[in-house]
């Protein structure tokens, strides 16, 4: 007979929170800062376990996610920016054993330093003003070499 009271382990899942996608910060995010953040969040093993020490590189996102790795670098500072994560061990390759940055997602309470509540830095974001963005791109007169603008070839003596 089965005991009615002890419950079946469920499979492990990555659960997103409406709270979490439908703040500020997560829809200012771009689609790779997003797939960055579930395949970091599938490392975490649930409450008590590996929060802050969570390990994950900027290589590791660009081969899982086949992408270059300054998109994944970018990706991963954006989620640093909005509060999503945050580093608790650098990553360095002066070190002999390779070693990845260490990750504590602020959605959950950190088992390094055991503190009882979640910090969840992405609620109080808040977007650059608007005289203050910093991700203004250029405009195309300013991506085209300077010959292709029309100035004159320099004339040979």
């Amino acid at each position: 007979m089965r005991k009615r009271n002890k419950r079946e382990p469920s499979p492990r899942h990555v659960r997103l929170y409406h709270y979490m996608t439908n703040s500020r910060a997560w829809h200012d995010l771009s689609a790779v800062a997003r797939a960055i953040y579930i395949e970091i969040a599938k490392r975490y093993a649930g409450v008590g376990s590996n929060n802050g020490r969570i390990p994950y590189s900027v290589r590791e996102a660009a081969a899982e996610l086949k992408i270059g790795t300054a998109t994944a670098s970018r990706a991963l500072g954006a989620l640093v920016d909005h509060g999503f994560i945050v580093p608790v061990t650098k990553g360095a390759f002066s070190r002999k054993i390779r070693h990845a940055t260490e990750w504590r997602l602020t959605e959950f309470p950190c088992d390094v330093t055991n503190t009882p509540t979640a910090t969840k830095d992405f609620m109080r974001w808040e977007p650059p003003a608007a005289g203050n963005d910093q991700r203004k791109r250029p405009s195309i007169s300013e991506q085209l070499p300077r010959r292709a603008q029309g100035a004159p070839y320099p004339l040979a003596n």
